[in-house]
């Protein structure tokens, strides 16, 4: 896994889906539920809407800013449908997240079309110029800033004023590049940097809501090199990719030849951490930020999670050393 970002009190580390956050778990069951991904016509949001799917969603709405690409997508979750026997409803939508004018026809779309969003997943980003910030043209950098950071702000305020009396549940999908500025972020410091913000700003959201009623969670996918990689310049030698897999004509591959048959290959753990993310079961982790290759059943321990009650700056984005220190008289 890119990095091997550990926390102590985790010895555990997965780069494939395992029974605790299997979306056929009755306790993680979206019946019911309508769930909204932005940027799911491939990739890791296309994995997450296959674990919603299995989670026996009652909708799941994808978009993406290519009509093709979201009208193949939706054919392929269709699929995905069929083979979970589930009853989910699947829809396409073309919309740029970055546009505000195009937000505004989406949420205006879903609420004169009666559908009420449950759960939102901020997955859709723009990786910005491969660079130093000194090198990019201002109009690439503040194009990721629209992407990974006004584009939070203006689907978290407009799912959070969609009003009613049901819990919502937002999953923000983020990176280890967040933090890891002189490895991950080095190659992408606008993606680095945009990403560090929209991460913090679904922070500053989280410690003004209350998780009973708006939880909050931003986590690291892992290292997957996904077709939105490779178009931004990645190779397979860029980085040491989680469980060696790569990507190939829409299709992951396992380069190193073992667990060829592994569930839904590698994106799925993401994909199915997602949906465990929109439960219950992750209320404790509102407002924080984690990895997806944690085994969530030690990240659940009493200890840990005794860590973050006492430690309100644990596991968020902040400012590394510094300590609070009693005022005295001098």
């Amino acid at each position: 896994m890119v990095g091997s970002l550990g926390f102590p009190g985790i010895a555990t580390f997965h780069s494939k889906p395992y029974p605790a956050i299997s979306p056929l778990r009755p306790e993680l069951s979206q019946a019911g539920r309508t769930v909204l991904i932005t940027g799911a016509s491939s990739g890791i949001g296309f994995a997450i809407a296959r674990g919603f799917i299995q989670a026996s969603a009652a909708r799941v709405i994808i978009t993406g800013r290519n009509e093709a690409t979201i009208n193949e997508a939706v054919s392929n979750l269709a699929s995905e449908v069929k083979a979970a026997t589930s009853l989910t409803t699947i829809t396409g939508l073309v919309y740029d997240v970055a546009s505000l004018s195009d937000t505004e026809r989406l949420w205006a779309k879903l609420k004169n079309e009666g559908i009420y969003i449950d759960v939102l997943i901020l997955n859709a980003a723009s990786i910005g110029a491969m660079k130093p910030l000194l090198e990019a043209s201002l109009e690439s950098v503040w194009q990721a800033m629209e992407t990974n950071v006004r584009s939070h702000l203006d689907f978290t305020q407009r799912f959070y004023n969609q009003g009613g009396d049901k819990k919502k549940y937002l999953v923000n999908v983020s990176t280890s590049a967040i933090h890891n500025f002189f490895t991950e972020g080095d190659m992408v410091p606008t993606y680095s940097l945009s990403k560090n913000a929209g991460t913090l700003l679904i922070q500053q959201v989280a410690k003004d809501a209350d998780p009973a009623k708006l939880q909050l969670i931003s986590f690291n996918p892992g290292g997957i090199l996904t077709t939105a990689a490779k178009n931004a310049g990645y190779t397979e030698d860029s980085l040491a990719w989680d469980d060696g897999t790569f990507q190939y004509q829409g299709l992951e591959m396992n380069r190193r030849g073992d667990d060829a048959d592994m569930l839904g290959m590698i994106e799925n753990l993401p994909g199915q951490w997602a949906v465990w993310g929109a439960s219950d079961e992750a209320k404790f982790l509102h407002g924080r930020f984690v990895n997806a290759w944690w085994d969530v059943d030690e990240l659940k321990s009493a200890d840990i999670v005794g860590k973050l009650e006492a430690d309100r700056h644990l596991l968020r984005v902040g400012v590394v050393g510094i300590q609070a220190i009693p005022r005295g008289d001098n």
